[in-house]
């Protein structure tokens, strides 16, 4: 410590009330006073009388450091230590989460839909029936088919039909190129001439092989990915034209009807896939 000549009495009083110890007395009171304060702070136990305690308080004593300015210098490196750390933690930027990989299974729920309408259809004409399925349906499978009979037509006790071409448009309808299609003829003059046959004389079946995916193993990105592909498919508007041509086989001597009732048929399966973890196989 320094000798008492290096101090003012104006400066041990203001060490001393920093201290929160009496700072009446002359010059020599306050001097032995100061002495007297940094000896029992040496000796006392606990975290006042550690070691950093110690060293601070001696250097106050003996650099004459006002205590105020102690405090605040180790208030504030107590704040950067603990601000710097949550700083650093804002600015950096947040740990890319690791997408949970499962066994997933696939369950589609499909709803079939049907619509049977009848068209006369005068000779030589054409009628053009669209189809308009909208998002956000998909469509597995699209059946198109003509049925027409014929009853007065008998040249000569022949009976004979029209000739009845049906055409279908996918122009405007969503990824048709993932179907696969079984057809007839588009164009043909058969008929149910006596009444009996059921069945359409020209038809298009437009199908869709669907993954059949059961206990696919990754995340769920990669799940609904397979899936994709499929998305809105046969959704768009499909054209359907419908047209007679005039029986010519015996020409005027024909009593024939000017035209066809053609019944047309359009159905399709629409479907949704439903995804699900797998449940882990129970122990009986």
């Amino acid at each position: 410590m320094e000798p008492l000549d290096e101090w003012t009495v104006a400066e041990l009083k203001a060490e001393l009330k920093e201290l929160g110890v009496s700072n009446s007395g002359n010059k020599q009171e306050l001097y032995e006073r100061l002495l007297e304060f940094e000896e029992e702070e040496g000796d006392e136990d606990g975290f006042d009388a550690s070691e950093l305690g110690r060293s601070i308080i001696g250097a106050v004593v003996r650099n004459r450091i006002a205590l105020g300015a102690v405090f605040a210098v180790a208030i504030l490196v107590a704040a950067v230590a603990f601000a710097v750390p949550m700083l650093l933690d804002m600015i950096q930027p947040d740990k890319a989460v690791e997408p949970e990989v499962h066994i997933w299974e696939f369950t589609l729920e499909e709803k079939n839909w049907t619509d049977v309408k009848n068209y006369f259809i005068d000779d030589d004409a054409t009628e053009r029936v669209p189809v308009v399925v909208p998002l956000p349906n998909n469509l597995s499978s699209v059946y198109i088919g003509a049925y027409w009979r014929e009853a007065d037509e008998q040249p000569g006790g022949i009976i004979g039909c029209d000739e009845v071409t049906v055409e279908v448009f996918t122009t405007d309808v969503n990824k048709t190129n993932l179907y696969s299609l079984s057809n007839t003829d588009a164009a043909s003059s058969d008929c149910d001439a006596d009444g009996t046959e059921p069945w359409d004389h020209i038809w298009y079946q437009y199908d869709l092989e669907l993954p059949n995916i059961t206990g696919f193993e990754g995340t769920e990105e990669e799940a609904l990915a397979i899936w994709d592909t499929y998305t809105g498919i046969g959704t768009g508007e499909w054209i359907i034209d419908l047209t007679v041509d005039t029986y010519t086989l015996w020409g005027p001597v024909c009593d024939c009807e000017d035209g066809e009732d053609v019944r047309l048929t359009v159905s399709y399966i629409e479907y949704d896939v439903n995804m699900a973890k797998a449940q882990p196989p129970t122990d009986g």
